[in-house]
């Protein structure tokens, strides 16, 4: 019996095929399913390869970074999982070398090393460089060209740390790990791990980095990180993937998050066009359900026919989504071809799958509360046409419509905060749209009696059907809502994208600039006419307590091991606020009646430690304490590449404490020299080149920027689909309307211009509610997913209303031709 049903579903399915029924259902699913597909592979592929930059950015997939040497249990599990191994020791030491000392920073690595990616080295200085693979042999040592000036020796030369003597190998230029953010310290000296011992540097007592570097499969690093997290200590800490640079991950997770946003939004604009086309087609089925009844079909043989339809739908639809999402991502690729480098990673199953089913549950989830209908028609409608079935339970119908769109928000995007704005800020729309479209049809009716010719046909045509109208108007605000946030978005965050890394945005960093040094160096600077952010005193210190509790008791659990608890932080002071800085809770301190010890706190390490305003903070520098009160929270652009800092005290806070200085400047490629000059005029200074990360962040930006504007279509697509969905809803209205106004002695010219007036009002009115329910749900986006700053869009509102009205004009008029070609005497006969 099962078997008959499908067979009757399927040829009753073609016949609604060649009939033009299916139309709208099939391209709703196909673009939905397209939008996750494409969207999924491409960010899924994205990803991965921006990790395989990172790894070899960093020299391996993980880095175990540890003040002590590890439990060998973790080096013989990640053996067990078949990971590659290299072992670092990283610390500080005195280089001498034709009478001349230097501290310089030593990166001891094994044979190993790197596990990812590759060294550059030169031969001779400003001479061509090299590409290895491996470190420095065994009694040589590779020195970077700053630490060559300062030592005045060459590559042959050799040098000694401590007891050895070891031969220059090679000048270092770059090697994986170097930055992996702005604020690290660039090794200065790589050495071969054999040679420390004979060195006699290390000894009880010394302050000393082990690295662990780990590679291997995805699947196997993540397994060994599962494991690990829970048995790191507070002295231990893991990076890979995009936690090895925090700049990198800002500008990857804002793309991700619109993206999976855009995704999210392009497939509940074709949820309501399954909702509507669903409905549409269900109500042309009442009699075919009503004759199948009569014919001896039970309730269930009706639901089972049309069930099995729509699962052929989803099927078929969803099936050719997959296929459309996987053509799109490729096209995808091919226009970012100039900024991906290399082969993107093959193609997993995990976005197809995901597609596939979230196509399924979109259209049950939006198909079949129309289509349970069906199964309550009466065999008695076929000769009475105006019995209606008996409507299903209100409560049923939503709460599977609300399901299914939670169930697909939540497989997308996988961030809870995220869900829960985008569908708090729909629900709340829909409301408020619903009342105001109550509201302005009642305006209307008020209107009515001063308009005359068309105008007044039009208007009459709207509340004749002000039922359907609102469903109408409701959908359309809603369609228009969705376009017009994704819009303000991508015009918001590529506006923030080129301005974020100007092309003189800086690329050096100063660090340990002595008071002493403040004013020659500035004057270096302006003679060499070299612009800097500006130079801010730091204080190194270490958080000790909250509200005189220890630290470690006073934060959640979840932060007991945050890396700002492990580690001396960089303290500064001012009296105005930096640039790419904002506050957000709080009021900054003036200038002129400041008190002393108030702090500003970074937000994100205020929400990870659960400090607020008010409360005590006391930090630890040497053998001294000091203790301010927090009186603002700030948000902190940390991707701009100038200095930031988590804590900033009131000027005269930390007068007297043991200061250094830090400032950071653009340097273009041909006036290196400047940079060797101020090397050698200050000696004690440390310059960090962070050109390579600016690259990798540049990369970024250019390949988002261009998804961004990729996706937008299928938003776009989406939104059409609803458009065409709305109006195929009232067709049959409108040619019945049409039809008697025609056999009244009406011309097609009166008709056509009672529905561009029509359209034109539905589309203003829509319009003006979409822009109304955009600037909330922006609001919102922007405050608490974006972090940009909330702005209210007035040139938005003359556009959306005008826009609306001309989109929805141009497509009602287009897709509602068949009213005019109705001969009436066709419609009247029947």
């Amino acid at each position: 019996m099962q078997l008959n049903d499908i067979r009757l579903a399927w040829r009753l399915l073609l016949c609604d095929w060649r009939a033009g029924e299916l139309g709208i259902l099939v391209v709703a699913i196909l673009i939905a399913v397209a939008s996750m597909t494409s969207i999924g592979i491409f960010t899924n592929r994205v990803e991965m390869a921006m990790n395989d930059q990172t790894s070899r950015f960093l020299g391996a997939d993980l880095i175990l970074s540890a003040s002590q040497s590890i439990d060998p249990a973790i080096n013989t599990y990640a053996d067990q999982l078949g990971l590659r191994q290299s072992d670092q020791l990283v610390f500080s030491s005195v280089l001498i070398a034709n009478d001349q000392f230097q501290l310089s920073e030593v990166k001891a690595v094994d044979d190993q090393y790197p596990l990812a990616g590759t060294i550059t080295i030169a031969k001779q200085s400003y001479a061509d460089t090299q590409i290895v693979n491996q470190g420095p042999a065994k009694g040589t040592v590779w020195l970077s060209n700053r630490l060559l000036d300062r030592l005045q020796v060459k590559v042959g030369d050799r040098v000694e740390l401590g007891q050895a003597s070891l031969e220059v190998g090679a000048i270092l230029i770059n090697d994986p790990g170097q930055a992996s953010s702005a604020m690290s310290i660039a090794p200065r000296l790589l050495m071969n791990l054999s040679d420390v011992a004979g060195t006699q540097v290390v000894q009880p007592g010394s302050r000393l980095k082990y690295r662990y570097l780990f590679s291997g499969p995805s699947s196997d690093r993540k397994t060994f990180a599962n494991w690990l997290k829970p048995r790191l200590l507070p002295t231990q800490n893991l990076i890979g993937g995009k936690e090895g640079s925090p700049a990198l991950n800002t500008a990857m997770d804002r793309a991700t998050q619109y993206l999976s946003l855009a995704s999210m939004l392009s497939v509940i604009l074709a949820g309501i066009a399954i909702a509507m086309a669903a409905n549409r087609y269900s109500t042309r089925h009442l009699d075919q359900s009503a004759l199948l009844r009569c014919m001896g079909a039970t309730q269930r043989t009706v639901i089972s026919l049309y069930s099995w339809q729509l699962l052929i739908i989803g099927i078929i639809g969803s099936a050719f989504g997959c296929l459309v999402g996987y053509l799109a991502q490729q096209g995808l690729v091919l226009i970012l071809a100039d900024f991906i480098p290399g082969n993107l990673p093959t193609v997993s199953y995990a976005p197809f799958i995901t597609g596939f089913l979230s196509g399924v549950i979109t259209l049950i989830g939006f198909a079949l509360p129309a289509l349970l209908r069906l199964k309550s028609v009466p065999p008695l409608r076929v000769i009475r046409k105006e019995i209606l079935p008996l409507p299903i339970s209100s409560l049923f119908i939503y709460s599977l419509a609300v399901s299914a769109i939670i169930l697909i928000m939540w497989i997308q995007s996988d961030e809870l905060l995220l869900t829960v704005i985008v569908l708090s800020g729909i629900a709340l729309c829909a409301f408020l749209m619903l009342l105001m479209t109550l509201l302005l049809i009642k305006l209307s009716q008020q209107l009515e009696p001063y308009l005359h010719g068309p105008w007044r046909s039009g208007l009459q045509q709207i509340i004749r059907h002000r039922r359907s109208n609102r469903l109408q108007i409701l959908s359309l605000s809603m369609a228009l809502m969705i376009l017009l946030t994704i819009g303000l978005l991508r015009t918001d965050l590529l506006e923030r994208w080129q301005t974020q890394l100007p092309d003189d945005a800086p690329n050096h960093f100063i660090v340990n600039i002595q008071p002493y040094e403040v004013e020659p160096l500035k004057e270096f600077l302006s003679v060499e006419s070299v612009e800097s952010t500006g130079l801010y005193p730091m204080v190194r210190a270490r958080l000790t307590h909250i509200n005189n509790i220890d630290v470690v008791e006073a934060v959640p659990d979840k932060a007991k091991l945050d890396q700002s608890l492990k580690r001396e932080l960089n303290i500064s002071w001012t009296d105005k606020i930096q640039q790419n800085n904002q506050v957000i809770k709080g009021q900054w301190w003036q200038p002129s009646t400041t008190p002393e010890n108030l702090i500003s706190v970074e937000e994100g390490i205020a929400k990870r430690l659960n400090i607020n305003i008010g409360d005590q903070l006391s930090f630890k520098t040497a053998d001294r304490v000091f203790t301010g009160e927090v009186s603002t929270i700030r948000s902190v652009q940390w991707d701009s590449f100038q200095p930031n800092f988590y804590f900033i005290f009131s000027p005269g806070s930390l007068d007297g404490y043991p200061m250094s200085y830090i400032s950071s400047f653009y340097q273009p490629d041909n006036k290196k020299d400047v940079t060797y000059q101020m090397v050698r005029r200050f000696p004690g200074l440390t310059v960090i080149e962070v050109d390579v990360i600016m690259k990798q962040v540049r990369l970024i930006l250019n390949q988002v920027t261009l998804a961004v504007e990729y996706v937008l279509l299928f938003v776009l697509l989406a939104g059409m689909v609803v458009l065409v969905a709305s109006i195929q809803t009232t067709l049959d209205n409108r040619i019945q309307s049409a039809v008697v106004m025609r056999a009244l002695g009406a011309t097609k010219q009166y008709i056509r211009s009672i529905q561009i007036v029509e359209f034109g009002i539905l589309g203003l009115l829509s319009g003006l509610l979409a822009i109304m329910a955009t600037e909330i749900v922006a609001f919102f986006l922007y405050q608490e997913v974006f972090r940009l700053e909330p702005a209210f869009h007035p040139a938005f509102w003359a556009l959306a209303m005008v826009s609306g009205a001309l989109l929805v004009i141009i497509t009602g008029i287009f897709f509602t031709r068949k009213v005019l070609r109705t001969p009436p005497l066709r419609l009247l006969k029947n």
